[in-house]
C-alpha cells in the first residue's frame, strides 16, 4: 500500500490592513477548498489547549487533508493558555493559517522559524487622508482630494473602518480618555480633536453607524464612497 505525501504548509497573515488581510484569508481557504481540505477554522478566544490539539490533525475521520485557520491567537491577553497555544501552534504538523488583525512583532514571529508570512500595511495616503479631517469646515476640498487619492489605492470599506476607528479615538479623546501609543500620536489626536466638539463627534459617529447598517442591509441607492463623500462635505 502506498503512503500518500502531506505537504504541510503554514502560513501567517497580519498587519493593520484587514481587508487584504482577509482577501488573502478567502484566497488561500477557496484554493485549499478546491483541493477538497477539510477547512476547521477556529476563533482563538474560543479554544483552549485541548480543543486545538484535537484540531491538530492531518486528517479527518474520512482521510482528507485538514487546514486549520486560527484568527486572532496574539490578540489573547497575556496568560499561561495563550503562551501554550502559540507554543502548540508553532509545532504544527498540519496546514496551518494564522490571521491576525495586528501587526506582528519580529519577535513574535521568530517563534515560527518555518512559515510562510504576509504581511499587509496601511497606505501613508490613508493616514495622510485621516489626518486631514477637520471638523471646522475649513478645508472640505483637501479632504475630498486626499480622499479620492486614498481611494486609487484602498478599498472604501477600509477606509470606512479606518473613519470610524479614527472618530472613536478623537471621541475618547475628547472625553478625557486615554489613548495607547507615543506621545506623537496622542498628541497628533488632541490637536485634531481641537476642531471638532463632542457633540459634533457624537453626531459623526452616529452618522457612519446609520451608514454601515445601510450598507450591510442593502438599503441604500448609493456606493460607500459616495456616502463618505456627503458625509466629508457635511463636516
Amino acid at each position: 500500500m502506498n503512503s500518500v505525501i502531506i505537504s504541510i504548509m503554514m502560513t501567517i497573515l497580519h498587519g493593520e490592513n484587514i481587508t487584504a488581510s482577509r482577501n488573502k484569508l478567502v484566497e488561500l481557504i477557496t484554493l485549499a477548498k478546491n483541493k477538497n481540505k477539510t477547512i476547521e477554522r477556529l476563533d482563538a478566544k474560543k479554544i483552549n489547549l485541548g480543543i486545538l490539539e484535537s484540531k491538530l490533525v492531518k486528517q479527518d475521520l474520512f482521510g482528507t487533508e485538514i487546514l486549520v485557520v486560527i484568527e486572532n491567537l496574539h490578540s489573547l491577553p497575556r496568560s499561561k493558555n495563550k503562551t501554550a497555544l502559540i507554543e502548540l501552534a508553532s509545532k504544527s504538523q498540519v496546514n496551518l493559517i494564522l490571521w491576525e488583525k495586528r501587526q506582528l512583532t519580529a519577535t513574535m514571529l521568530k517563534k515560527f522559524p518555518k512559515v510562510e508570512i504576509f504581511e499587509f500595511k496601511l497606505s501613508n495616503t490613508l493616514f495622510a487622508w485621516l489626518d486631514t479631517i477637520r471638523g471646522d469646515g475649513k478645508n472640505i476640498k483637501k479632504q475630498l482630494l486626499t480622499f479620492h487619492k486614498t481611494l486609487a489605492t484602498e478599498d472604501p470599506h477600509l477606509c470606512f473602518v479606518m473613519l470610524l476607528r479614527q472618530i472613536r479615538m478623537l471621541i475618547q479623546v475628547k472625553d478625557g480618555g486615554e489613548i495607547s501609543g507615543p506621545p506623537w500620536i496622542k498628541n497628533k489626536l488632541k490637536k485634531q480633536g481641537e476642531t471638532f466638539d463632542l457633540n459634533q463627534l457624537l453626531n459623526i459617529h452616529a452618522q457612519l453607524l446609520t451608514i454601515d447598517l445601510k450598507q450591510k442591509t442593502s438599503s441604500n441607492s448609493l456606493e460607500l464612497d459616495q456616502e463618505l463623500d456627503l458625509l466629508i462635505m457635511s463636516m
